[in-house]
């Protein structure tokens, strides 16, 4: 897999279902000290993670609502992450979705969950209700 490099700004935000609403978690943005969100960035500190992101109301909303499409045309469910660039000019580029977002205490979305003043707890109590729901 070849993919052209895009220079800009890492974007990513977490989004998940409660009662047939995808709710949406505050979009981060991730400031690499190295050149790449790479190994040392991601675990070992060496990045800022800026939540909510410092980003025009225009470019959250089309992250929001590019999301929010993807997390429903793809049929997610539970907690999802969709991860983006906003290029220099300006333009949204979708990267991926990672259907398994990590929960650690260093990770982006218990960070996202805190940030739309929730609790983790109240965001898993919500998740294990819906896959009870749909299990049946």
């Amino acid at each position: 897999l070849i993919e052209s490099y895009i220079p800009g700004r890492e974007l990513t935000e977490g989004v998940f279902n409660r009662k047939g609403v995808v709710i949406p978690l505050p979009v981060t943005e991730i400031i690499p000290h190295n050149e790449y969100f790479d190994y040392e960035a991601k675990y070992l500190g060496k990045s800022d993670e800026v939540c909510p992101a410092q980003i025009p109301s225009d470019v959250e909303q089309v992250v929001r609502e590019q999301t929010r499409r993807i997390y429903q045309h793809f049929g997610c469910r539970g907690l999802i992450r969709c991860d983006y660039i906003l290029s220099e000019s300006g333009k949204v580029y979708f990267l991926e979705i990672n259907p398994v977002p990590g929960m650690t205490k260093m990770s982006l979305v218990p960070a996202q969950i805190r940030a739309a003043g929730m609790s983790v707890a109240e965001v898993l109590d919500c998740l294990i209700e819906e896959a009870l729901e749909t299990s049946n």
